[in-house]
């Protein structure tokens, strides 16, 4: 992967998080140029089965290459983690970094796909979505589980999780596709756009979804689906 540089004009944007003391990160221009990162999607990735990495993600994914892995860990070591309260001087590991395309129609998703989700329970997790497509394709949305008030899902959470699970298929009225709007069971508290080249970093605890909201942001199209560069790490205390 040749060519891979941080763009030295990036824009880094805090966006708080509605009933959270939590932020989000949007940076755009990420890199000085995508075309390495794009060349990988489209000629050189190789896609395994959806489910293949043992998630919810509805399309396929392939490993990143360890150029881009390094990037990231240094923007967001030297960048990003100076602005957590509490963790400035922590220390983080990227432990995974997949290129995505979305492949499922709604028609196909499981029931756990037609509802917000948590990456982790550990606001020690921190969750990467680097856009390689544009607003049409669908950004990433931030949720409120209503029934109990909740965002920010912590460890002694975890059990809500099958509650929302028998809500949503109570409630498949409501809940028939990707969940892209506020719906009885969750609010919508933040909607982030897609952009090409955008990179935007939250906590992995904060329930969300992404907005796939045209036929062509699941067409699983290699020359013009929605591509994107998931990745997560961990915080290691300092």
């Amino acid at each position: 992967m040749k060519n891979l540089t941080l763009n030295p004009k990036l824009k880094i944007q805090e966006v708080s998080i509605p009933y959270t003391n939590l932020n989000a990160y949007i940076i755009d221009d990420f890199l000085l140029s995508a075309d390495s990162v794009m060349d990988f999607a489209k000629n050189i990735a190789y896609f395994n089965p959806m489910h293949a990495d043992n998630s919810y993600y509805p399309g396929v994914r392939d490993n990143m290459p360890e150029p881009y892995i390094r990037l990231l860990h240094a923007f967001f070591q030297q960048s990003i983690i100076p602005k957590l309260v509490g963790r400035e001087q922590s220390t983080a590991i990227i432990h995974k970094s997949l290129i995505s395309l979305v492949t499922c129609p709604p028609s196909q998703l499981l029931t756990e796909q037609k509802m917000p989700h948590v990456d982790s329970c550990k606001s020690s997790e921190y969750a990467f979505v680097h856009y390689l497509s544009g607003q049409e394709l669908g950004g990433t949305s931030i949720y409120r589980y209503i029934p109990k008030n909740i965002v920010e899902l912590n460890e002694q959470d975890e059990v809500i999780l099958d509650d929302m699970l028998n809500e949503v298929s109570s409630k498949s009225n409501e809940h028939n596709g990707y969940i892209t709007d506020s719906t009885s069971l969750f609010e919508q508290v933040l909607k982030i756009e897609a952009k090409f080249n955008r990179l935007v970093i939250y906590q992995g605890n904060l329930l969300h979804g992404a907005n796939l909201t045209s036929k062509e942001s699941y067409s699983g199209d290699t020359a013009n689906g929605r591509f994107s560069i998931t990745s997560f790490a961990s915080i290691l205390a300092p």
